[in-house]
């Protein structure tokens, strides 16, 4: 069988068996932990720092083009490079809004949701190897207190790659098992070992088990693409997991090349897009590989982001639209969209989003980028991180947080001046400062209000004052919080 950019399968398999690679083809998630200690040695550029908060420490975002954006925050969980790891909410300047280091566990998949009726922040958290996770998932509410931390359940390992709150309240994630296997199928020994894909469908907080889904039940080991390397085989790999209009699960294995469309309630695999048993014919353009992020958009249009490697089987990496025909069992490209002028390829890792108004964004994944393109495919947004710096999915998305801690302000003197540094780690209704200054701590007198700079704000004090604090007021002048009194 010949692939679309002209390689064998035996080719990829010598191309997969190079030791260089194994590592990538597994999911290559066991590489961030290195990379963080890698890139170390960081220069002052690549890492924020505030005299407020010097507590955190996240990545500088560089803004490389800008045009007509889709509202809402972006969101990511930078998991390596420059900087602490963590969650992070930044603004369209790529300015910082809420960041939470979770250094030294690695965080992925953060997002929103919704749960009980109230929005929420999710994500995971823990230690990735392998292109596997061993965590727990993470849920917040918008005034960033935990409301819960949910393992998987029957004593499984809590997967790294999807935490998704359905409509019921209950969370769809990812886990693995392994098991003894005959390999010869794939060139490997009649007594390997072989690592099983699982979907778990839980109660939230309990982490009761409701439905579970193994691979291993439903997959042939044959269709896989990963070749056998002397350990266990990670023959499916499920890197994320969606709802479809009817009630099925869309699940995306990366090492199958496929998309599995599951029954919810009998676990039967109703249609496979991709991969060696598709169900549907591949139009030109819509072969995939190693992919990440299948999406159900609705009207039998699902969105997939194509890594094409590792090892590398396409010029490049790919957001993909494709609309599915279920009377002729076809499948047409609608859209593609690439980064230009990098002809990125991401060898693990990544994800495509579709907003609401017709705009979409890209995660880069193992390459430090992420990319919001217009309706006509033009770039609406173009970000990268420090030389290093990894992000497993890049989210735009609404969100209104006011944290239940008090702004924090911290006085400094330099240069013959006074000046309060403030700022509100995770406020996002704040348009303005004003400081309140005066010779003791309850005679405070009000100060003209300042337009919010960034994540801090430096506020000029008056020769003279003894106590100062910095109260937040959003765009209409409403007070939101005020700091403590501190000496100035």
């Amino acid at each position: 069988m010949e692939w679309e950019r002209g390689f064998t399968r035996s080719q990829l398999v010598q191309r997969g068996a190079r030791a260089a690679l194994a590592g990538s083809l597994l999911g290559g998630v066991d590489v961030l932990a290195r990379a963080g200690d890698a890139f170390g040695a960081e220069s002052a550029s690549d890492t924020r720092h505030f005299v407020s908060r010097p507590d955190l420490r996240p990545p500088t975002l560089t803004v490389m083009r800008h045009g007509k954006t889709a509202p809402g925050h972006l969101f990511l969980a930078p998991s390596s490079g420059p900087g602490q790891r963590g969650v992070l909410i930044a603004d369209e300047a790529g300015e910082p809004v809420w960041f939470l280091p979770t250094t030294p566990q690695t965080a992925m998949n953060f997002r929103t949701g919704v749960y009980h009726g109230k929005p929420v922040l999710t994500w995971w958290e823990g230690k990735a190897e392998s292109g596997l996770g061993t965590g727990t998932h993470v849920i917040l509410d918008d005034s960033y207190r935990v409301v819960a931390r949910v393992p998987a359940g029957n004593g499984r390992q809590s997967d790294l790659h999807e935490f998704l709150i359905t409509p019921e309240n209950t969370g769809l994630i990812t886990s693995y098992v392994v098991r003894d296997a005959d390999l010869t199928s794939i060139g490997g020994p009649s007594n390997g070992k072989v690592i099983g894909g699982l979907v778990q469908e839980i109660a939230l907080p309990s982490g009761r088990v409701l439905f579970e889904w193994n691979s291993l039940d439903h997959v042939d080991i044959a269709e896989t693409h990963a070749p056998w390397m002397g350990h266990p085989l990670d023959y499916f790999h499920i890197n994320s997991i969606d709802l479809t209009p009817d009630g099925g699960l869309l699940v995306s294995a990366r090492n199958t090349w496929a998309v599995y469309k599951i029954s919810r309630r009998t676990g039967e695999v109703r249609w496979r897009l991709g991969g060696k048993r598709s169900d549907f014919k591949m139009g030109k353009g819509t072969v995939f590989a190693w992919q990440h992020d299948a999406r159900h958009q609705g009207h039998n249009r699902i969105t997939i982001f194509d890594d094409g490697a590792m090892p590398q089987v396409e010029p490049q990496s790919r957001g993909l639209v494709i609309q599915l025909d279920q009377k002729s069992a076809t499948a047409r490209l609608l859209r593609k969209y690439v980064h230009r002028p990098n002809r990125i390829v991401s060898r693990f890792m990544g994800n495509m989003q579709a907003l609401d108004n017709g705009n979409v964004m890209i995660g880069w994944g193992s390459e430090p980028y992420f990319t919001e393109f217009g309706p006509n495919g033009e770039v609406a947004l173009d970000v990268r991180l420090p030389k290093g710096g990894m992000n497993y999915r890049a989210f735009r998305l609404p969100w209104h947080g006011r944290p239940s801690v008090p702004p924090a302000a911290v006085y400094r003197y330099r240069h013959g001046q006074g000046t309060v540094y403030v700022s509100w780690n995770g406020a996002t209704e704040v348009a303005s400062w004003r400081l309140e200054s005066g010779p003791r701590a309850g005679a405070l007198r009000a100060g003209s209000a300042v337009g919010r700079k960034g994540f801090e704000t430096a506020l000029r004090t008056t020769p003279g004052d003894k106590y100062a604090r910095a109260v937040a007021l959003d765009a209409s002048g409403h007070v939101l919080g005020r700091s403590k009194a501190i000496r100035v």
